[in-house]
């Protein structure tokens, strides 16, 4: 039930003189979440967590909030009618596809969507005539005052006008003299693979397995035996520590074309009107404060998604690998890869060590598709993986 018209207090932190002024006129108080609680309960002023008005359903919905817009920006058109989707293309595949993950969970973009739905969610729940925010920092307090406005609600603080930006993670870019310096030290030509079995001598090209690290070399081990012997070829094992080495001349040639086209990309996009209307939630804008997410994406992820694709498709081609075994479980990551064995018009094989994400399944439409994804425990029987790499084996994709 709706809680009768008043005052609202959205507890951020600092003093507690102002709730109790605003209690003792008859106003509500609650606290954002993650705002320290301490000096209202010392000071004896009653309060309720924003947690406990919306309870479980309301901040489900807020989390949802935050994955659905995440899903839905890529989506939107931007420029000439083109989606951010659109736009990233890279050997026949959208590049967004290999950052959904880090689009939800390390840019701005979702995370004020959040917000922006607690607040609508809090006001539609105390349906309060005018709100204070003493102690909230600053973006929240924006989020809120701007949510005042699509409810039509009193906000006391400053106007809602141009935010500072939230950050948004970016790897270390990779330009200037270094960059020179390690693309003219490149290799010309891919390194030699592991050293394969005696059986692969003479057969068809070795099946290739991509693994995260040590751990899963160790616990695919006899899954990889067996398969050498099932496909009766070697099996290259190949980390993704140990990708970086082949980043040959050829690969970086093609990154760094492809590192001009999201230049050209981030130009259009800066200066279009689509990009500050796509940023806001429910009628909540913020643009302003998910301005930086722009360039973590096409100026720090996917310049660097893209040079794991090129490595991995060079060592791919170089090998000319019968199929491909994948057990990276980095959802980014791992669609990269899927990415670099389709433009290679080699099929591939998925396996997942231990219980998936929450999330981690592939929409039918999300770019390139394993043969199979298949679950893997020590112990487990072979024989499911080995039927579908017999297939992936057999059953080469068309290359870009």
């Amino acid at each position: 039930m709706p809680e009768k018209p008043g005052g609202l207090v959205v507890w951020g932190g600092g003093s507690p003189a102002p709730a109790r002024e605003r209690q003792a006129n008859g106003a509500a108080v609650v606290c954002w979440p993650g705002a320290p609680s301490s000096s209202l309960e010392r000071e004896r002023i009653p309060f309720r967590a924003v947690e406990d008005v919306l309870g479980p359903e309301g901040l489900a919905a807020a989390d949802t909030a935050a994955r659905t817009w995440a899903r839905v920006w890529g989506r939107l058109p931007l420029v000439d009618g083109k989606s951010f989707r659109e736009l990233v293309e890279w050997r026949g595949a959208s590049l967004l596809w290999c950052a959904e993950a880090f689009l939800r969970d390390e840019t701005a973009g979702p995370r004020c969507a959040r917000a922006a739905e607690i607040a609508l969610r809090l006001l539609a729940a105390t349906t309060p005539s005018e709100v204070d925010a003493p102690g909230l920092v600053p973006a929240d307090a924006l989020l809120l005052a701007r949510a005042c406005t699509v409810r039509g609600v009193l906000f006391h603080g400053p106007s809602p006008g141009p935010g500072r930006p939230l950050a948004a993670f970016r790897p270390a870019p990779r330009g200037g003299l270094r960059r020179a310096i390690a693309d003219a030290l490149a290799p010309p030509h891919p390194p030699p693979l592991p050293a394969l079995p005696a059986l692969e001598a003479g057969a068809e090209g070795p099946l290739v397995a991509l693994l995260a690290g040590e751990e899963e070399r160790l616990a695919l081990a006899p899954l990889l035996e067996a398969a050498s012997a099932d496909l009766w070829r070697g099996v290259a094992i190949v980390t993704l520590a140990e990708l970086q080495r082949w980043e040959t001349r050829r690969a970086r040639r093609a990154a760094s074309d492809a590192e001009a086209i999201l230049r050209e990309r981030r130009r259009r996009l800066r200066a279009s009107p689509g990009l500050a209307e796509s940023y806001s939630h429910r009628g909540v804008p913020f643009a302003d404060l998910a301005s930086g997410d722009l360039e973590a994406l096409l100026a720090g992820h996917l310049p660097a998604v893209v040079r794991r694709i090129e490595a991995a498709r060079e060592l791919v081609v170089s090998a000319r690998a019968a199929a491909v075994l994948l057990a990276v479980p980095g959802r980014d990551e791992r669609r990269a890869l899927l990415h670099a064995c389709s433009s290679a018009g080699v099929a591939a094989v998925v396996v997942r060590l231990g219980a998936p994400g929450a999330g981690d399944a592939d929409r039918t439409d999300a770019g390139p598709r394993p043969v199979a994804t298949l679950d893997w425990a020590m112990g487990a029987d072979p024989r499911p993986v080995l039927a579908r790499l017999r297939e992936a084996a057999h059953g080469r994709v068309e290359a870009e």
